[in-house]
């Protein structure tokens, strides 16, 4: 089988979508398939992809003429999804918070137009209003939709042939390989707009506790009480730091499904987070919190735990790894396959 997989992003952006699409082509070659990504010169980053992209087809230009291909895999975007062109059966992949209004927190949810231009900039406006307004009532051009949340599934459903195949990891590669820190730490990842801002509050309301903060992500600062540690894009230095941490506060809003969420509890670090749909979807043993203070105080929490209570931290850090083993890639690909196959037979009939 050939596959072609879609981006409106150039794959340098190397956010989570681009990390997938990666993953996906890996994955599929490995299994002897042929695969090419195509990409949009959009968001183009200074990142070196060489090491990521060995044996993988890679075509960036505005416009792509994909042929002799037996499906298409499209990380769906209004409008810009017409620029891949072909006659094979597509599937329309929605992976975005802008499509996904319920999955989000309720302050995104019930953001004013003015606030959310704001936050998120004109391009992600325009394409949830064209979406909420037009698209999701039609979704044309694309033969099946999928969905990588559950929550996701029920918006979909009944309009068109709908897939649910959540991401995944491979947990023979994420898994512990370092001691924690002897101080206690907490990690932040993922870029500004994924609730920075909230990290650092975080930070400085614990600010005489005996506590270090880290953050690593693509435009992430140092302040007084955060030590960025810049963009890894190094799996195996990502790896080794989430092996360090005792907590990732993941203080995002938006979401849909935040792989870096299951490679940090495979490598056994319990998680808080805000109780949003998309989150609590993932069936992951989380905290959760909904204000700063309460971020503060399981942190708190758990650090106590961590002093004075060691056996209790460390099967709550064994049952991270338990639950994100069920996405363990050997346990979720065959589904993702088995769909780009059914697909693919459309073009037959």
């Amino acid at each position: 089988m050939k596959v072609a997989l879609c981006h409106h992003y150039s794959l340098t952006f190397y956010g989570g979508g681009e990390r997938f699409l990666i993953d996906v082509a890996n994955q599929l070659i490995k299994r002897g398939h042929e695969v090419a990504i195509y990409a949009l010169p959009i968001g183009r980053r200074p990142v070196n992809l060489d090491m990521q992209l060995q044996g993988i087809e890679y075509h960036e230009s505005f416009i792509h003429n994909i042929k002799n291909t037996d499906v298409a895999y499209v990380i769906y975007a209004p409008i810009v999804h017409n620029f891949f062109v072909g006659n094979c059966p597509k599937i329309g992949a929605i992976h975005a918070f802008v499509f996904l209004d319920e999955l989000q927190h309720p302050e995104i949810t019930n953001m004013s137009y003015v606030n959310f231009v704001k936050e998120f900039g004109i391009p992600r406006f325009i394409s949830r209003l064209y979406f909420n307004r037009l698209e999701h009532k039609r979704l044309n051009g694309f033969d099946v939709i999928h969905v990588i949340n559950k929550e996701a599934f029920r918006k979909f459903q009944g309009k068109k042939r709908v897939y649910y195949v959540p991401n995944w990891i491979d947990t023979s590669y994420f898994k512990p390989i370092e001691e924690k820190n002897e101080r206690f730490s907490v990690l932040f990842t993922g870029r500004k707009a994924k609730g920075f801002s909230s990290f650092v509050k975080i930070a400085d309301f614990l600010k005489d506790q005996e506590i270090d903060f880290f953050a690593i992500g693509p435009d992430v600062e140092s302040t007084n009480n955060v030590k960025s540690l810049g963009f890894i894009t190094d799996a195996k230095k990502l790896i080794g730091l989430y092996s360090k941490m005792h907590i990732l506060v993941y203080t995002s809003r938006i979401d849909v499904f935040p792989l870096t969420l299951l490679e940090s509890a495979a490598c056994k670090v319990p998680i808080i987070a805000f109780p949003t749909k998309a989150i609590k979807g993932l069936d992951l043993p989380l905290f959760y919190a909904t204000s700063t203070n309460k971020f503060a105080q399981k942190i708190y929490q758990i650090q106590d735990m961590w002093k004075t209570k060691k056996e209790d931290y460390l099967k709550l850090a064994d049952s991270m790894r338990v639950e994100a083993t069920r996405y363990d890639v050997n346990n979720v690909f065959p589904k993702f396959l088995d769909m780009l196959r059914e697909v693919a037979t459309l073009s037959a009939n």
